[in-house]
C-alpha cells in the first residue's frame, strides 16, 4: 500500500514538473525577451557626519564632496593606524609579542563576558 502511494506521488511530482517547465519554455524555439522597463533614477541620498549634517541648505553637489572628504579622511586614519601597529609589533620580541596576543585574549573575553552579564537573558513577563 505504500508503495503505491509512493509512486503516485513520484508520478504527481513528475507530471507536475513537466508542466511547470513546459509552461517556462518558450514556443517554437523562439527566445522569450523579457519586457524592457524604464528604470526611474532615485535620487541620491548622501547621508553626511555632524556636524555637516546640520545644514539644511547644503546642495546635492556640496554633500558628495563632504562625503567624499570624509571617506578620504577616514581611509588616511585607518592607514595610519595600521602602520603604528605594524611599527610598533616590530619593535616587541616574540615573547613580548606572545604576552599582547594573552592579554588581548583576555581582554576580549573578559569584554564578552561583561556584554552578557548587561543583557536580560529572560524575557520580560507580558
Amino acid at each position: 500500500m505504500k508503495l503505491n502511494r509512493s509512486m503516485l506521488a513520484l508520478l504527481c511530482t513528475g507530471l507536475l514538473a513537466a508542466a511547470v517547465y513546459a509552461e517556462d519554455a518558450p514556443a517554437g524555439g523562439e527566445k522569450k525577451e523579457a519586457p524592457k522597463t524604464e528604470k526611474k533614477e532615485k535620487p541620491k541620498v548622501v547621508r553626511l557626519t555632524q556636524p555637516w549634517s546640520l545644514i539644511t541648505s547644503l546642495t546635492l553637489e556640496q554633500k558628495e564632496k563632504l562625503n567624499k572628504i570624509h571617506t578620504d579622511a577616514l581611509e588616511e586614519t585607518k592607514k595610519i593606524k595600521e602602520k603604528e601597529e605594524a611599527d610598533s609589533m616590530a619593535v616587541l620580541t616574540p615573547e613580548q609579542k606572545d604576552e599582547l596576543e594573552k592579554a588581548m585574549e583576555k581582554q576580549k573575553a573578559e569584554a564578552k563576558e561583561k556584554n552578557k552579564k548587561e543583557k536580560p537573558t529572560t524575557k520580560p513577563a507580558d
